[in-house]
């Protein structure tokens, strides 16, 4: 196979010796795949013919890259290698990349037998993937490259999979653990890696996936949403008596949508017969696929697989609804109307049809078909993540609605709010030609008091330390999933300790800052990779001003002033960014904490440093005869920039501006990082016990000013 780190992109130019790196630190899902014995194969044939073969595998290799919204990377001789993450994230990359590779190892199937019987070759490949942060770089001539140990490791399991198998590391699995099948190989050892890498075979997709959100062992009640859930079983109940309803459920990602629809459910099995719900679910990449949200809902329902002829699916199909009971007319109707979903053409023909042919087949069948079902008793059909549904489905979504003034069925929309998305016309039809059968519910984060309840029951440990609960109140925002994360990041990180006992604080754990969990770096930098390149550097300079920051020191320190506004109101627009104050300075902070840690970690530390120092110097000349009270932001700044000269000079300002306000331990604080730039700067030893002996009377008098301290 082809070396990754020597190789440049076919067409693309060799880096100029010198030539800077120019990029971004992101979290990728790298997939590495390259053909087995390729080297053995190409002796055996003339190199145009090798070509010609290789040529042709790569069209069958890259289309599925493609379709799940992946970069081919990288052509190399034998070897593909794709990203997923960059340079456009999704918040389920990882999800993506397994995909791929399993369409990947499905379409080089029917090649490998056209290259044995005419060739007498034996031709397959195999593919690593591994997840983790690398540097997103333009270099020189070449459009983009990541460079990072996490494209390695992808390699490297490349090379220990077999023929025609995927082998995913540790760190890709258990992001995606419960939608999988895996053949568990322990820990192996890796070309160049010092340590065992734990490896895992994917089989393929669960029959029934999981939930990947959750924390496996640690689980707490619906908080906060008393109200809402209140409404949604007035509608429930409503159904049950006879009359149809609509509810749209609305809600930024991770606000408890689904967990509301989980609830629901439970409520709906005791009081309803089984098989009277259904749930379909929108795809992020199947966005562009005619009645993705309905092919999909009937391919999981009658176990279809991709290839399945039409013979295949009318028979699993009828099977499916005769074992579900349904009478003959139900069945001719939904099996007529799935099969042009799924196939566009039924058993009943040979020929396939015009596209208006096959949509007002599906129309004249499929509504019929849910109208029958629901005059059978009492009918849920639950839409999730609408929001990512096809505009074909939004269409025939829409023809649906108008059963509930007819049947005792309950449509329950859930997505985010997103105007510009096909599927906000759902929500406008509800709301304008139902408004006497439709109901909205708009949920907003928790307030401080039921977000603290949701951290004390997901970590029900006595000792809990106080500014680590604040600081998950204070990083989450009052979002459920940020909070839910958060603890899985602190279990993963041995922070706190899972046993069959419950939950343990390990004593000894620094808790003054918590990195933001790859989920959430991947759900928030999806928003993030929407914006055009400068309203997105913008955004990256003010994550470096902090998550409040004044309109002045931005203007200042932007290099697009000109279009500083518009970009700003665009920001607000997508709920990024929020304006907090006017007086006495027009003053803007990031909407969530998390967004803005995203914003920042994106940064190289290059970049980081120059824009500290850009803001320090900014914050110079804005406040120049105020810098006694902005001593602490100007420490802060120019220590992150590494002027650690400037900082310690403003370190101790702030020490004194601290003191004397009484504010004993902040003072200390202060001087203990001046007296760490004081020793990077070589201070002479005199300064030296000066700053210390001074920090030790501030500890000093504020142990004597605690209770009980006399």
């Amino acid at each position: 196979m082809t070396d990754t780190t020597s190789t440049p992109s076919p067409g693309r130019g060799r880096t100029s010796e010198g030539a800077a790196v120019q990029g971004e630190r992101r979290i990728i899902t790298a997939l590495f795949c390259d053909v087995v014995n390729s080297t053995a194969l190409a002796e055996q044939l003339d190199p145009e013919d090798w070509t010609e073969i290789l040529n042709e595998a790569f069209q069958h290799l890259t289309a599925p890259i493609l379709r799940y919204e992946g970069t081919v990377a990288k052509l190399m001789g034998d070897a593909v290698l794709a990203f997923f993450g960059a340079p456009v994230a999704h918040e389920d990359d990882p999800r993506r990349a397994v995909l791929a590779a399993l369409d990947m190892i499905a379409a080089i199937g029917a090649f490998r037998e056209t290259v044995k019987s005419e060739r007498g070759l034996e031709f397959d490949v195999r593919i690593g993937i591994n997840t983790g942060p690398v540097v997103v770089a333009d270099i020189g001539a070449r459009a983009m490259d990541a460079l990072g140990d996490a494209i390695n490791v992808a390699a490297r399991m490349e090379q220990a999979a077999g023929p025609g198998t995927i082998l995913l590391s540790g760190d890709t699995y258990r992001l995606l653990a419960p939608l999988f099948d895996v053949e568990a190989l322990g820990e192996i050892e890796l070309k160049g890696k010092a340590d065992r890498v734990p490896a895992f075979r994917v089989i393929g997709p669960k029959a029934a996936p999981g939930r990947v959100r959750g924390i496996d062992g640690v689980s707490a009640p619906l908080i906060g949403r008393d109200r809402e859930f209140a409404r949604l079983r007035d509608a429930m109940t409503s159904v049950l008596s006879g009359r149809g309803q609509i509810v749209g459920l609305l809600g930024e990602a991770g606000l408890g949508k689904s967990r509301m629809l989980s609830e629901l459910k439970q409520e709906w099995d005791r009081a309803s017969p089984p098989n009277r719900w259904i749930v379909l679910s929108g795809v992020p990449y199947d966005a562009s696929r005619p009645y993705g949200l309905f092919q999909n809902y009937a391919r999981s329902m009658f176990g279809v697989e991709l290839n399945d002829p039409v013979e295949t699916i009318h028979d699993k199909i009828v099977a499916t609804l005769r074992g579900h009971g349904k009478d003959e007319e139900t069945i001719a109707l939904c099996a007529t109307a799935f099969e042009r979903v799924i196939a566009a053409r039924t058993l009943l023909d040979g020929s396939r049809y015009d596209v208006e042919v096959v949509k007002n087949d599906i129309y004249n069948t499929l509504s019929p078909g849910l109208a029958r079902h629901a005059r059978n008793g009492p009918l849920v059909l639950v839409v999730d993540d609408l929001h990512w549904a096809d505009p074909a489905s939004v269409e025939l979504l829409l023809a649906l609605l108008s059963l509930v003034e007819d049947v005792p069925l309950l449509i329950v929309f859930a997505l985010r709010p997103e105007r510009q998305s096909a599927a906000w016309r759902i929500r406008q039809r509800a709301e304008t030609d139902y408004p006497h059968r439709y109901t909205e519910l708009s949920l907003r984060p928790l307030d401080a008091t039921d977000t603290n309840a949701l951290v004390s029951a997901l970590l029900s440990i006595a000792d809990l330390p106080a500014e680590l609960r604040q600081l998950i109140l204070r990083k989450t925002d009052g979002n459920p999933y940020f909070v839910e994360e958060i603890v899985r990041t602190l279990i993963d990180e041995g922070v706190v300790r899972q046993t069959a006992d419950g939950l343990h604080w390990e004593a000894k754990t620094d808790v003054s800052e918590i990195a933001i969990p790859d989920t959430l770096q991947a759900l928030l930098m999806t928003r993030i990779d929407r914006l055009d390149q400068e309203t997105r550097s913008t955004l990256q300079l003010a994550s470096v001003i902090g998550r409040s920051f004044y309109y002045s020191i931005l203007k200042r320190i932007s290099e697009s002033a000109m279009a500083l506004d518009r970009q700003l109101l665009s920001l607000e627009r997508v709920e990024l960014l929020l304006e907090s104050a006017r007086l006495p300075e027009l003053e803007y902070m990031f909407k969530h904490e998390l967004a803005r840690d995203a914003a920042y970690g994106s940064l190289l530390n290059r970049k980081r440093r120059d824009f500290h120092r850009r803001v320090g110097e900014a914050i110079e000349t804005i406040f120049v005869g105020r810098l006694e009270e902005q001593a602490h932001r100007l420490a802060r700044h120019f220590d992150l920039a590494g002027d650690t000269a400037k900082a310690q000079r403003y370190y101790e300002v702030a020490a004194e501006t601290a003191a004397s306000m009484h504010a004993t331990a902040e003072s200390a604080a202060h001087l203990a990082h001046a007296l760490d730039c004081a020793r990077k700067n070589g201070a002479p030893p005199t300064d030296l016990e000066r700053l210390a002996a001074r920090q030790a009377a501030l500890l000093g008098a504020a142990t004597q000013t605690l209770p009980g301290s006399a």
